[in-house]
């Protein structure tokens, strides 16, 4: 693990926060952790997938990160999570499904239920469980991933409805949240990653992703990772409500 350079001003870092990760096992969830970490911040991680390597990579003072396998789809989850982890400081909900179909495939029906299940509904119950908590506190920060897609339908072939809708979803979720939240002091705000090198995007064709890029090549999670943790930090003192978009200027808002 590399060391920080001490020059990053300290509203930047994540000294004594804690934070749990969800999706943590790879993709932009393991680099988010890993920034986190690199920060300062105490990291939990969940994932369906073990978070034991990672965890043991994430090691400070001899003792490794706390992880634990969880399906964030149990409508039990969020309360078991709450009592593992105890009071937070920042979740980050990086979990997330993609299976490339079109309008016309046959599975559509169940990639639908399956898409909204993981990338809308559970979001939506680990924000319920933990808001109020962090609430209460006084301060707090929750940080959703959403997608390019939610903004254009999809910027490739293969993003179906079902994905695009979801994250579309989660959009709107961070601004209902962020409006009902703001006044005690918990911000609430989103990413919306484009085409990203993660093993969620086995099924597309990359190389024509790419080229309807501005940068001609897709983004390193890290490179997601790094606004998440801003977002997290005391620089982002005064946002709430945002969808920060990390695209590579593919899609630009009015």
């Amino acid at each position: 693990m590399r060391e920080i350079a001490p020059s990053i001003p300290h509203q930047l870092r994540l000294d004594g926060r804690r934070i749990l990760i969800t999706g943590a096992a790879g993709g932009i969830g393991a680099a988010t952790a890993r920034v986190c970490f690199e920060l300062g911040a105490t990291v939990l991680l969940t994932d369906t997938s073990s978070c034991e390597v990672l965890a043991a990579e994430l090691t400070r003072d001899g003792k490794p990160a706390s992880w634990t396998q969880t399906d964030v789809t149990n409508p039990l989850t969020p309360k078991q999570l709450a009592e593992w982890c105890g009071e937070l400081d920042a979740l980050i909900l990086s979990h997330g499904i993609y299976k490339a179909i079109d309008w016309d495939s046959e599975d559509w029906d169940e990639q639908t239920s399956i898409a909204f299940e993981v990338n809308l509904r559970a979001s939506m119950r680990l924000a319920r469980e933990f808001a109020n908590q962090m609430a209460r506190k006084g301060n707090g920060r929750i940080v959703f991933v959403g997608s390019v897609a939610a903004l254009t339908g999809g910027t490739f072939p293969g993003v179906g409805p079902h994905y695009a809708i979801s994250k579309g979803g989660i959009h709107t979720l961070v601004r209902y949240l962020a409006a009902r939240y703001t006044p005690s002091g918990l911000l609430i705000n989103g990413v919306a990653p484009g085409t990203i090198d993660t093993p969620m995007l086995k099924d597309i064709n990359l190389e024509q992703a790419i080229a309807r890029q501005p940068l001609k090549r897709a983004a390193k999670p890290e490179e997601v990772a790094w606004p998440i943790a801003f977002l997290c930090s005391q620089g982002a003192s005064f946002i709430s409500g945002a969808i920060l978009d990390v695209n590579g200027g593919n899609y630009m808002r009015p």
